[in-house]
């Protein structure tokens, strides 16, 4: 019986942002999809590691957001209800999410759409606007042009977006996507962060909210910006938080801890340009030294396609930048380490990227070459390995266990930088 009364939280919860009448009339065909619901990812933060829900048949949770204020409708029907009994009793879906969500949305669909067309052209983003990017039309996109010293040599792939001069006119009609950083001094932001802070639950994997007293937080909102004669509306779609640390003697460290991308918008390249406006940002900021997003008790695990994405775009600039260019293995570290302090990018990120470029514009038919970066990505893998590979006593098994080590990363680098290889 407790099965059939058994409600998927995945299924059950709807998300959907809501836009004016007017907005959805203008969307073009196969934007559609933009004011369609969706669900989330993960459902268990909130309705426990089951993420079922007990006592119901047909359970809808309809949770709407205004597109741009986020201000919050919340609508619970069922086709029906587990008769409760001395000692069981149906769980209390809207009870349960009460604790995750801002108190003040409304359980009024009429007046959720009243707040909805009042917002749809009267809000505007929180905070400094720091960069802006527009996606490319199907078709636009052309050919990278190789930039290394390999007989192919790497290409810059086509990233099916591009970068907005922020001093551009704002007065052009179309669409556009701003970023804009804020933290918790920005007035009204730390309630907005409570009406988008359950994406982080529902899309990241590990995810929990974030302490609101804690002053070293700062985040940059995403927002799709459409402008059509006079009228200009801002949509939302993702955010990230960055946490800092001081770096002796007087900059800061940046840990990016979440990094949110609605469903609405995936698959347009909308994470990595994201993750490249925020990143050439934190380039102009002299106060900033380093960013990094490995894991801390703070942050949330990333997940395998966050971890490809960064090293893709990190990348990318280094490459579109020649910063490496002419590298060679050995590594020079006196030079090494002044390009990595000018890109502001972890040790360990860092010499990655170097390797992977290393791979990518040595000749592979250069024996001496190609052996010594071997050693070079060797002799890093046991340095950060070397407390579990000391464990193995036998020094024959550790050098295989540290060469079967470096055949799964050079796989790996392998598969990360097919995109910057001429077909």
């Amino acid at each position: 019986m407790t099965e059939d009364w058994s409600a998927s939280g995945v299924e059950a919860l709807r998300l959907r942002l809501a836009r004016t009448k007017a907005q959805e009339e203008q969307l073009e065909s196969q934007e559609h999809a933009l004011v369609e619901p969706f669900s989330p990812i993960f459902v268990y933060p909130i309705y426990g590691e089951e993420e079922t829900i007990f006592g119901y048949k047909g359970l809808d949770i309809d949770y709407r957001f205004a597109s741009g204020s986020l201000a919050q409708y919340l609508g619970v029907t069922y086709e029906d209800k587990f008769p409760e009994t001395a000692n069981v009793k149906a769980d209390d879906p809207e009870k349960i999410l009460y604790e995750f969500i801002p108190p003040d949305y409304t359980k009024s669909l009429e007046a959720f759409t009243e707040t909805v067309e009042k917002d749809g052209t009267s809000f505007r983003p929180l905070g400094e606007r720091v960069g802006a990017y527009r996606i490319k039309e199907r078709g636009q996109n052309g050919k990278g042009k190789g930039k290394g010293k390999s007989r192919a040599g790497p290409i810059l792939p086509d990233r099916g977006w591009e970068l907005l001069d922020l001093d551009a006119a704002d007065d052009e009609d179309g669409v556009r996507f701003e970023g804009y950083w804020t933290n918790w001094d920005t007035p009204g932001f730390k309630e907005y962060h409570r009406r988008m802070q359950i994406f982080a639950l529902l899309y990241i994997e590990g995810a929990s909210y974030i302490d609101e007293e804690d002053g070293r937080w700062e985040f940059v909102t995403l927002f799709e910006r459409r402008k059509k004669g006079d009228e200009v509306s801002y949509h939302f779609v993702g955010y990230v938080s960055f946490y800092s640390f001081f770096c002796w003697p007087d900059t800061k460290r940046l840990r990016l801890a979440q990094f949110v991308i609605l469903p609405l918008y995936h698959k347009r390249g909308h994470g990595s340009a994201l993750y490249t406006l925020c990143y050439r940002n934190i380039l102009s900021r002299p106060e900033i030294s380093e960013l990094t997003a490995d894991i801390l008790s703070i942050v949330e695990d990333p997940s395998e396609a966050f971890e490809d994405m960064r090293d893709k775009c990190d990348l990318y600039t280094l490459l579109s930048e020649n910063a490496l260019e002419g590298i060679k293995a050995p590594l020079d570290r006196s030079w090494t380490e002044r390009i990595r302090l000018k890109y502001k990018l972890a040790d360990r990120q860092f010499y990655r990227l170097a390797e992977m470029l290393l791979l990518l514009t040595i000749d592979p038919d250069d024996e001496v070459q190609q052996r010594a970066i071997r050693l070079t990505v060797k002799k890093r893998l046991f340095l950060f390995n070397k407390e579990q590979l000391m464990q193995i006593e036998d020094k024959d098994e550790r050098k295989a266990k540290l060469q079967e080590t470096f055949e799964s990363v050079r796989a790996d680098y392998e598969r990360l930088t097919e995109k910057f290889v001429e077909a």
